[in-house]
């Protein structure tokens, strides 16, 4: 991908796109009155990878397999890569929330090593057998407080790790790993996390880290903990998660615009090209279209098209930073380490998912 030249990897997280699609909902481009898929319209503007959320066993439609099989062949078609984030849950996983799939709730802790091990293969296997392979998966999301509650909880510091380190070592040699949690500005955090990192010699390619302003979220606090990490593990770093109001006052489109542009002129300053990339966090999310049935959309104020489909400013901020090269040219998406050893079918992917398997990869 474009990465491999040192260009800045910039994404959106589109993952209730066909949500929004089966509400009736379009998006238009800038001076434009034809509706166009989300996914062109952010690959005329200078992203080069979108971000797909997977549940384990949701409901049907929502963040499961058949919805990341449909949009990585939107987004081949638009030339953009992907950032597969497993979940490892049926339901959104953030620091509040690690739950463990119910059919892999009953299982001890070595058996369910295996079967995370197993699940991330057969998933990204799947993506490689319909052509669409993703360039990095993310293993969990904002795992500050572990994953796979209670076996991976922090009160099982040493279990959480190992099951991470199996989902890790699952993804193919030639596709990117990523560690996200959530935080970024929290300059303790960060540095605890990846202390923990170091120490139960957890690899991984790219660490990601969420960043809300409109949360309350200071970028001068996330410009000190991105140095930081950078120089303590000099570890390339993505903002994964980030969004912003567009609405209500005092928020306007100039105010999200000017705020996405500020963090990217942060995370370009980082020395050796640390600052790998910035994610939008589900650009295209407007209501009434909901993520999860029966939850709503709280969320569609932060969206970069407004309520009636027309691209806002900040949807133009990745343009200028689509050319710019970090400074290291090592810096990739798909690191060389030579062919992969496993070729799951989709058939595969989906049974791991929906029930147990006694066929795991030895780790």
């Amino acid at each position: 991908m474009v990465a491999k030249s040192g260009v800045m990897l910039l994404g959106h997280d589109l993952s209730t796109v066909l949500q929004c699609e089966k509400k009736g909902l379009k998006y238009y481009d800038f001076n434009s009155n034809y509706s166009k898929p989300p996914e062109q319209i952010v690959a005329d503007h200078g992203a080069n990878f979108i971000r797909l959320r997977l549940w384990v066993n949701p409901p049907a439609g929502f963040s499961d397999l058949s919805s990341v099989f449909e949009m990585a062949k939107r987004a081949k078609k638009a030339n953009l890569n992907i950032l597969l984030c497993l979940h490892l849950s049926d339901y959104w996983a953030d620091p509040g929330k690690q739950y463990t799939p119910a059919v892999w709730a009953d299982q001890d802790f070595d058996t369910l090593r295996k079967t995370v091990a197993d699940y991330v293969a057969s998933t990204v296997g799947a993506l490689q057998s319909q052509g669409t392979p993703p360039s990095m998966v993310a293993v969990g999301n904002e795992i500050s407080n572990g994953m796979l509650w209670p076996t991976g909880s922090l009160s099982y510091t040493s279990q959480f790790t190992a099951l991470l380190k199996s989902g890790l070592a699952a993804v193919d040699n030639d596709i990117a790993t990523m560690v996200h949690i959530n935080n970024g500005q929290d300059e303790g955090l960060v540095t605890w996390f990846m202390d923990l990192m170091v120490a139960d010699d957890v690899s991984f390619d790219f660490l990601g880290l969420s960043f809300y302003p409109g949360d309350g979220a200071l970028l001068s606090d996330l410009e000190t903990s991105l140095a930081k990490a950078a120089s303590r593990y000099n570890k390339p770093m993505i903002i994964a998660e980030v969004a912003d109001y567009w609405i209500p006052a005092p928020n306007n489109p100039g105010t999200q615009e000017s705020s996405l542009d500020a963090l990217l002129q942060v995370v370009t300053a980082l020395p050796r090209g640390l600052g790998a990339g910035v994610c939008y966090w589900e650009s295209a999310w407007r209501s009434p279209a909901e993520a999860y049935p029966g939850e709503g959309n709280s969320y569609w104020t932060r969206a970069l098209w407004n309520d009636l489909g027309n691209p806002l400013p900040a949807l133009r901020c990745f343009e200028h930073y689509s050319q710019a090269r970090v400074a290291s040219a090592e810096l990739t998406m798909q690191p060389d380490h030579g062919p992969s050893e496993l070729e799951p079918t989709i058939a595969q992917a989906q049974s791991t998912g929906a029930q147990l398997s006694n066929e795991t990869k030895d780790l």
